[in-house]
């Protein structure tokens, strides 16, 4: 009994550390939030306080492009074939001979932000909010890139902007909840992703990343509950049952953590993360 409040206690310490982010989102790949876990003490196994993911960023591997054209369909057609680093090359031919066409603007910075260019990015959606100021995905998608490079402050402008615009976007809340929480403001970070899942109760993500905010505001019981209910959206998800392992450990859980850990190596055999953790937790009696 003393070990098992000892183990406990541990536990409880460990997720006061701070630490932060995660993602969205996109995103749709995970945004690890720390560094390594120390190595545990043999009578006092403990979970790392960081080692959950939230809705990321995708990027990608740029391609050389020869002689390419520079119609819009053509862009189009590269960048939804994950060829952004043409589809950046196109779009930048396009916008030269039609500046004055936000939308085009607008997928030059798709297509950058896409091929690692966020520089880039930043700009092209500027151009394109230049153009239209009112043009909603550009303010989010502009909104995705600052958060990427740590501008919080400038990414909740872009945010509450957009949601004057669009106040039923559930993006625009998660991705407030994103900036806020990148701030370590967990009161209004858990507002904003309360605020995106009452407009869309199926957004798994925004589910996750307030499970996070809630394990590092040391309420792991209902972070169990919402990373539930976010692997109850999207069971395919790696991500989600690291988290609710991470949950459940900081719970006391250990069982079901190891279960949770073991969904998570199920849905992605090379997510080292949860191999780890399950090792962790696994030799907890």
């Amino acid at each position: 009994m003393r070990t098992t409040h000892h183990v406990t206690g541990m536990l409880l310490v460990a997720a006061f550390a701070v630490g932060c982010s995660k993602d969205d989102d996109k995103a749709r790949k995970n945004d690890p939030h720390a560094s390594p876990p120390a190595k545990p003490a043999a009578t006092a196994i403990q979970p790392p306080a960081k080692d959950y993911d939230s809705e990321g960023f995708i990027g990608a591997t740029p391609k050389a492009a020869v002689s390419l054209p520079i119609t819009f369909p053509d862009g189009e057609a590269a960048y939804h074939a994950g060829k952004y680093s043409d589809a950046k090359t196109i779009f930048e031919g396009y916008v030269a001979t039609r500046p004055k066409n936000a939308f085009g603007h607008y997928m030059l910075g798709l297509s950058s932000w896409k091929a690692g260019d966020l520089a880039g990015a930043e700009k092209a959606f500027n151009d394109a909010l230049t153009i239209d100021s009112k043009h909603v995905k550009s303010l989010v998608n502009l909104s995705r890139v600052l958060i990427e490079q740590k501008k919080f402050d400038a990414a909740v402008d872009m945010l509450t902007k957009a949601g004057d615009l669009d106040p039923n976007s559930s993006d625009v809340q998660r991705l407030l909840g994103r900036a806020f929480h990148n701030q370590q403001m967990l009161d209004e970070a858990e507002s904003a992703y309360r605020a995106a899942i009452d407009l869309n109760d199926k957004d798994a993500w925004s589910l996750n990343n307030l499970g996070l905010v809630l394990l590092d505001k040391k309420q792991a019981a209902d972070a169990v509950l919402v990373l539930t209910k976010a692997i109850e959206l999207k069971s395919d998800v790696a991500a989600f049952h690291n988290n609710l392992g991470m949950a459940l450990e900081h719970a006391g859980q250990f069982k079901a953590a190891a279960e949770a850990y073991d969904g998570a190596v199920s849905a992605d055999p090379f997510y080292e993360k949860a191999k780890q953790n399950l090792a962790r937790v696994s030799v907890i009696k």
